[in-house]
């Protein structure tokens, strides 16, 4: 018999503690002490040990023999390695595109946009639900790689990329830069000029990649 009362336990506190560490409510470097989380949640260790593996292989907590469980921190060489593996993926999946998953990532695309062109034109700049419509706008170009364990890898590595733009892009300029970035990447892959939606594309990636890495230089290199 499966203990389902147990797993979504388990389930619940690994989307509570990824909330909080790609918020960074939990900073980059931070140790947790997880006999008083579990205390603070009135849980067990075991499903808190459960969701802190899980988020070790994600790649946003480690676990260092003798010394304790920490959030990993973001740095400079760590977002150009990773940028460079979601550049490659990314491009890939443009490259790759052919009729009719041309054009029906095409329409996903635009509806996104729509949505999130509301965003940025209401009365207050929601962050979170714009920074929630860019991460889909990302994901649905891997999505039409039609790879499945692909996208899973990309999913986790998205969440590297989550916790660096909760700092580096909440400024609405960067913002709007971003979408007309998009919106260009799309009419792209609507001419079916798949060369040149790979190019904005990789413009579009390095970008943010530049200004994720001038920031954490300008305050010691490590966030």
């Amino acid at each position: 018999m499966f203990d389902l009362a147990h797993t979504e336990l388990s389930e619940k506190v690994y989307q509570l503690l990824k909330k909080m560490i790609l918020n960074r409510e939990f900073v980059g470097g931070q140790r947790l002490d997880l006999r008083d989380l579990a205390l603070k949640m009135n849980i067990s260790r075991t499903p808190l040990n459960e969701a802190v593996k899980r988020l070790v292989l994600e790649g946003l907590i480690e676990v260092k023999p003798r010394s304790g469980t920490f959030v990993s921190t973001l740095d400079v060489v760590a977002i150009k390695e990773a940028t460079e593996i979601r550049r490659m993926i990314e491009q890939w999946c443009v490259i790759h595109l052919k009729p009719p998953k041309s054009e029906q990532l095409a329409v996903t695309l635009e509806g996104i946009l729509e949505l999130a062109q509301a965003s940025l034109a209401a009365d207050t700049f929601d962050y979170q639900s714009f920074l929630e419509l860019d991460v889909r706008f990302h994901i649905e170009i891997v999505r039409s790689g039609g790879n499945p364990r692909m996208l899973e890898q990309y999913k986790s590595l998205n969440n590297f990329f989550h916790a660096a733009r909760v700092f580096f892009f909440q400024n609405s300029d960067r913002s709007v830069a971003g979408h007309h970035e998009h919106q260009d990447i799309v009419a792209s892959i609507k001419r079916y000029d798949l060369q040149e939606a790979s190019r904005k594309l990789e413009e579009h990636i390095l970008k943010s990649e530049s200004i994720m890495t001038d920031y954490l230089q300008s305050i010691g290199g490590v966030l």
